[in-house]
């Protein structure tokens, strides 16, 4: 994560769900396209476990599609009139807040694991850290960021410059990241 003056948080995969999306509707269609053919084939059993199969995949796909167009990929300090917090969304929404309506600040970071001196000094504390944002009384949670405990620090030094009235909290949790942080 790199950054800047005005950079508090910037996600790894800044992209929207376009391509994605279309693979998920691909496979689902290839699947209830299988099935048709085990349908015509009279393999009635078979196609009718397909065609229940594309449609759990397809609702799944479209449910993590909704959750994750929500998500945080970058959050910035604007400072145009006044100062406020502007958050750029999965789905290309832009949003203001006001940092003094920050109540919390969570991020998570899951590093690499330490077991033993020589990890430690060959990793440097990489790992990915995920933000999750109240503020005004709406949740916000980010898409993971790379970044190492210095970058960290330096994270957290910054959050508490914006929003002194927030409470901040990192939570560090050693291992390998292993999805979504809750």
């Amino acid at each position: 994560m790199r950054f800047e003056d005005d950079l508090l948080w910037e996600a790894v995969d800044r992209s929207g769900w376009g391509l994605r999306w279309l693979r998920h509707v691909v496979a689902a269609a290839a699947l209830a396209g299988f099935g048709g053919l085990l349908w015509l084939g009279g393999v009635r059993v078979f196609a009718v476990a397909a065609f229940c199969g594309a449609l759990a995949y397809a609702i799944w796909a479209t449910l993590h599609w909704l959750r994750d167009r929500r998500r945080l990929v970058r959050v910035t300090v604007a400072d145009d009139v006044l100062r406020c917090i502007r958050m750029h969304h999965v789905s290309g929404r832009t949003t203001d807040h006001d940092p003094r309506m920050a109540t919390n600040v969570h991020i998570t970071h899951r590093g690499h694991c330490y077991d033993d001196l020589e990890d430690r000094q060959q990793l440097g504390g990489a790992g990915m850290a995920t933000l999750r944002l109240q503020i005004a009384g709406l949740r916000f949670i980010s898409r993971p960021a790379g970044m190492d405990s210095e970058e960290l620090d330096r994270l957290q030094q910054s959050w508490r410059t914006v929003c002194p009235k927030a409470a901040i909290d990192v939570k560090r949790i050693p291992g390998q990241f292993a999805g979504y942080s809750y």
